[in-house]
């Protein structure tokens, strides 16, 4: 029986991720109100853009070291916080709408 390997950095890439998915809920669930949740969807984007690169040199480092356990936990990870992304982006978009609507009212 071939016991997979686990290593705590790994744990700790799968809880960022899971920390920074959960702000983003939190940003896109309450959008509105927010006192300026353009720049907190900008500092989620830097956030994820810096983990995102630490996950890739984290997986080229491991090579084949890296469990396959670990491997899906992380790439599922990324694949919810690619989804919650989304989610912010149609708040975004749907904010923009409003104020055009206000703006064209207010001509």
């Amino acid at each position: 029986m071939h016991a997979e390997k686990f290593d705590e950095e790994g744990l700790l890439k799968d809880i960022e991720l899971s920390e920074l998915a959960l702000a983003i809920s939190k940003l896109t669930f309450g959008w509105n109100n927010h006192s300026d949740p353009v720049k907190e969807a900008h500092t989620f984007l830097d956030r994820v853009r810096k983990l995102s690169m630490e996950i890739s040199e984290y997986e080229q480092r491991m090579g084949s070291n890296l469990s396959e356990y670990q491997r899906h936990k992380i790439y599922n990870s990324m694949e919810d916080l690619e989804k919650l992304i989304s989610y912010m982006k149609n708040k975004i978009g749907s904010s923009v709408s409003v104020e055009n609507i206000i703006d064209q009212r207010q001509q």
